[in-house]
């Protein structure tokens, strides 16, 4: 079995529903589906995975239809196959609470995104690569915006070709695309010529 296959019966519909009514579907479930497909098809299952911003509690342990529980999933995909995976987070209590959630394979650390990946080894290339730190504001989405400009650019040499780029909340507000944390990184993606393979709730370029 693929990991997209075990994603697909696994966690595909419960991200597609909400905790509760009211909240919107927020479809991150396409976006991995396709990102599992990719990373399966390479041949190297020595996964090297960075996320920025870790799963919270504030919806609940494993809320997957709200904010995604995304570092569990991508814990999940490492033990499936093998490598190393790094959350990072700037508040302690975000910290704790991912790592009792995880395995030993996944590492959450307290740290200013920024400056936790500018620290990351220039030759340790990132094959998938998570952006979904500082919560955006719709009376004032700059700062997040910036911020994830920032890791980029603190990223962009810890890249090569086939790394997958993804940023969660690039709809957010479901303003398509205006107010979301890829903003500002869409057109910088543009301008150097990477590859956009997915546009919705999420983001998701190939470079």
């Amino acid at each position: 079995m693929s990991y997209s296959k075990r994603f697909s019966s696994k966690f595909f519909t419960k991200m597609l529903q909400p905790a509760h009514p009211a909240n919107p579907i927020r479809d991150r479930a396409n976006s991995f589906q396709l990102i599992f497909e990719l990373l399966d098809q390479k041949e190297d299952k020595n996964f090297f995975i960075v996320e920025t911003g870790c799963m919270r509690a504030d919806h609940g342990q494993l809320a997957f239809g709200d904010d995604g529980a995304s570092t569990y999933i991508f814990d999940d995909f490492i033990n499936f196959y093998d490598g190393e995976f790094y959350s990072v987070d700037i508040k302690q209590e975000n910290v704790d609470h991912a790592q009792k959630m995880v395995s030993d394979k996944t590492k959450v650390v307290c740290s200013d995104s920024v400056k936790f990946l500018w620290s990351l080894p220039k030759e340790k290339k990132i094959d998938f690569l998570y952006l979904d730190s500082y919560d955006v504001r719709r009376d004032n989405p700059h700062p997040s915006q910036l911020h994830h400009v920032k890791e980029m650019c603190a990223a962009i040499d810890k890249l090569q070709k086939g790394s997958i780029i993804c940023i969660d909340d690039h709809d957010a507000y479901f303003t398509g695309g205006k107010i979301g944390k890829g903003t500002y990184v869409k057109d910088f993606m543009d301008d150097i010529g990477a590859e956009c393979i997915h546009e919705d709730y999420q983001i998701v370029w190939v470079m």
